[in-house]
Parts: C-alpha cells; sequence; structure tokens
C-alpha cells in the first residue's frame, strides 16, 4: 500500500512539472523597432505594454480580428477599458483585454485558454502590430537601446 501510495505522488509531482515546464509563453519575439514590450504570465496569458494611444489599440485590434477571419463574439468597448473575444472556426478563443494606462500607453492582455494555440496567439500579437504600424498610431521615434 505504501508503495503505490508513493508511485502516484511521485507520478503527480511529475505531471505538475510538466505542465510548468512545458506552459508555452506568450510572447512576440523578433520584433524589433516596436515599442511594444510582451510577456508571458502563464497558463495561455499574456500581456504587452504598447506606446500607442487606447483608441487606436482597440480599432487596430479589431481590424486584426477582421483580417484574419476571427469572429467577433463578444466586445465591451468602454473608455479606458475594452474586452473582445474572438474564435477561430474550430471554436478556439482568443480573448484580448485592452487598458488605457496613460495618455500614450495601453496594456493589452491575451487570453488562449490553457490548451488554446499559441501560434494563433502570435499571430494575433503580430497582426494588431502590423495595423498599429499601417496606420501610423506608434508613438515617438522609437530607437531601442538595448535588451533589459
Amino acid at each position: 500500500m505504501m508503495q503505490k501510495n508513493m508511485t502516484i505522488r511521485v507520478l503527480f509531482s511529475l505531471f505538475l512539472a510538466c505542465l510548468c515546464g512545458c506552459a508555452s509563453p506568450l510572447t512576440v519575439s523578433d520584433v524589433s523597432g516596436v515599442p511594444a514590450v510582451f510577456t508571458s504570465t502563464g497558463s495561455g496569458t499574456g500581456d504587452s505594454a504598447w506606446f500607442a494611444r487606447y483608441d487606436d489599440v482597440v480599432q487596430a485590434t479589431l481590424d486584426a480580428g477582421q483580417k484574419l477571419s476571427l469572429e467577433l463574439r463578444e466586445k465591451t468597448i468602454g473608455t479606458d477599458k475594452s474586452d473582445l473575444y474572438f474564435i477561430d472556426d474550430k471554436g478556439s478563443k482568443i480573448e484580448v483585454s485592452i487598458e488605457r494606462r496613460s495618455e500614450t500607453v495601453t496594456l493589452v492582455g491575451f487570453n488562449i485558454g490553457l490548451f488554446g494555440s499559441t501560434s494563433m496567439g502570435r499571430l494575433m500579437a503580430r497582426q494588431i502590430i502590423f495595423e498599429v504600424v499601417a496606420a501610423g498610431s506608434f508613438l515617438g521615434n522609437w530607437h531601442p537601446v538595448g535588451d533589459y
């Protein structure tokens, strides 16, 4: 009986370790020269800070969803916070939460779910970047000095 309990504990510990180690970060790498910073917050979520106005990022997100042929299931657009809920043809979700932090800084949170497609989340983030760049909505003259 003791051997069985120990085996179950070890397997459960390995399972938890794998979940933590296999959690793919929702980060956008190699987007140099763009004033947006991404980080993974775990479990299929990530957030980012953008050097762009809130309204411009909201519009770029709506445009990105349309260009990627995602269905906009729900949207709540406010003066300082918006939540957009997209799904693809297979029913996988991409939730985007946009929050005004200052006149020139906007936070964008992404949620693809625990088992969602990290690639779809990254593609969505890149398309939003493209839309902001195409609209000329990034602010200032961005020249990053180096990695921090």
